[in-house]
């Protein structure tokens, strides 16, 4: 039953990242968002409301099948929830909630993002694109999203959190991938409060 968000009823309480790194082994997926970021800087910069991972449209189908079976799939569209099987095809289902149905609470969101073999596509803006070898990062075996291409999903309409993130995980940005974020901000998003933050 298709049925509309509602963070009074729908709770999380996130896999680890130890059990996210299980969740995902031997598939291409990685993590993403703020577990993300905190993996690349060492420590947990603040706190979470949920956890994510991201893998290749294409890809989604194998990672499903492959997923714990108490893990159920929600389409997330338009602030709407629905079981998968019910999402609606007039809209993108680029996102994915998996409920942990032995606990009611929600888990892990699978973001379906754009790629082909040789690099990464920024899904809201696909002429936006990375090298795979540098949108995403090995972190002691984990993938993981490297900070340039989550700052620019963040730049849209970046938040309190995202300013937060952008402090914490900028210095970690060398020139060239500064350089790469600022083309892209002005490329995807030339109204964001960051148009400049990079140059």
């Amino acid at each position: 039953m298709r049925r509309r968000y509602d963070p009074s009823v729908d709770r999380w309480a996130p896999l680890s990242v130890a059990s996210v790194r299980e969740v995902i082994a031997g598939s291409p997926a990685w993590l993403s968002g703020g577990f993300g970021l905190d993996a690349l800087l060492g420590y947990t910069s603040r706190a979470h409301g949920d956890i994510d991972v991201s893998i290749v449209d294409e890809d989604f189908p194998a990672l499903a099948a492959a997923l714990p079976g108490w893990m159920q799939l929600f389409a997330a569209q338009s602030g709407q929830l629905a079981p998968i099987d019910e999402a609606v095809d007039t809209e993108p289902l680029d996102n994915i909630w998996c409920l942990d149905g032995r606990s009611g609470l929600w888990c892990l969101q699978i973001n379906r993002e754009a790629g082909d073999s040789d690099r990464w596509l920024y899904r809201r803006v696909p002429a936006v694109q990375r090298p795979w070898s540098a949108a995403v990062l090995d972190v002691e075996g984990l993938r993981v999203v490297a900070p340039e291409v989550q700052l620019l999903w963040k730049s849209a309409d970046p938040s309190a959190k995202d300013e937060s993130d952008r402090a914490a995980v900028t210095p970690l940005l060398d020139d060239e991938a500064r350089q790469w974020l600022h083309e892209a901000i002005t490329r995807a998003h030339p109204g964001s409060a960051w148009a400049n933050a990079f140059r």
